[in-house]
């Protein structure tokens, strides 16, 4: 989330134009993923779900290209509503299509829940800011029941959702990356596959180190976590620029045979943890007082 006040619910500072074309792009690029993978995989996608893939992918890509020039009188509140209305039926199409469509696809499967999580967070963070009701800690602090979401009612608690979903997003990114293409990736060095899966392994420890401190949840002890995933982003970023440039982590031959779909996915996940690196040196500036 582009955030200047986490927590705190001011719509100026909270939401940004950058903010709504950020998930409008991802949004977009989710569905191409999924409308791309099914033939690979050897699963059949519906007519009407492709088709309606098809309609929503349209929806946020409009979305996104009307905000490219944003003027001064751009409505901020209409666009948000404008989104969340299409990522409502992106939701509820992608709980349909991972039990109609792609249950018993492993990959395939992951990979819906995946950006059904994805769709869920961006909701949560827009929701509160769009509708005046009561917010409870227990209705919007995100842990491991993944149905609740959100940016919780205080900065801590908002620091904490942050952390915590893109530690679990970031655990799952080595999974798509290496079973976009499985075969292909069968071929790759065992030091990469092995770093692969111990970058997993450090999300999943910064998921566990935050339900471990959330009862006595205090600024140290999330500022020590919060570190852990700045450090840990950083090495996963360097870690995916030598896997797409360094012909020792991806050999050319392996490299020629993979799909245009497979450097998509790649991209899409680089732009992901750069945007979790910004989010984490605003939090540190404005939380901490630290330039990172």
């Amino acid at each position: 989330m582009d955030m200047f006040d986490c927590g705190i619910y001011s719509f100026v500072n909270s939401i940004t134009i950058e903010t709504i074309r950020f998930w409008a792009k991802n949004s977009y690029e989710h569905i191409e993923v999924l409308l791309n993978s099914a033939e690979p995989n050897g699963a059949i996608l519906q007519k009407s779900f492709e088709d309606e893939m098809k309609r929503l992918f349209t929806s946020f890509q409009s979305i996104y290209n009307d905000l490219g020039e944003v003027k001064r009188d751009t409505n901020v509140y209409y666009m948000v509503k404008r989104f969340l209305s299409v990522n409502d039926h992106l939701i509820a199409l992608l709980e349909r299509l991972k039990f109609e469509g792609y249950n018993g696809f492993p990959i395939l499967y992951e990979a819906t829940y995946h950006f059904l999580y994805e769709q869920m967070y961006v909701k949560e963070i827009f929701k509160p800011l769009m509708y005046t009701r009561d917010v409870h800690p227990q209705d919007v602090v995100m842990h491991a029941s993944f149905r609740r979401m959100g940016l919780g009612t205080n900065p801590l608690q908002c620091i904490y959702g942050q952390i915590y979903f893109w530690s679990m997003i970031g655990a799952e990114h080595p999974s798509l990356v290496m079973n976009v293409a499985p075969d292909e990736m069968k071929q790759l060095p065992k030091s990469t596959v092995k770093e692969f899966k111990h970058i997993t392994n450090r999300f999943n420890n910064v998921a566990y180190a935050l339900s471990s401190i959330y009862p006595k949840l205090n600024n140290q002890n999330l500022l020590a976590v919060l570190e852990d995933l700045r450090v840990l982003n950083r090495d996963f970023l360097n870690f995916l620029s030598n896997f797409k440039n360094n012909p020792q982590y991806l050999p050319p031959f392996l490299k020629r045979q993979l799909p245009e779909l497979f450097f998509g996915v790649l991209e899409h996940i680089i732009d992901e943890h750069q945007y979790v690196e910004g989010l984490v040196k605003k939090i540190m500036k404005s939380q901490y007082g630290q330039d990172v």
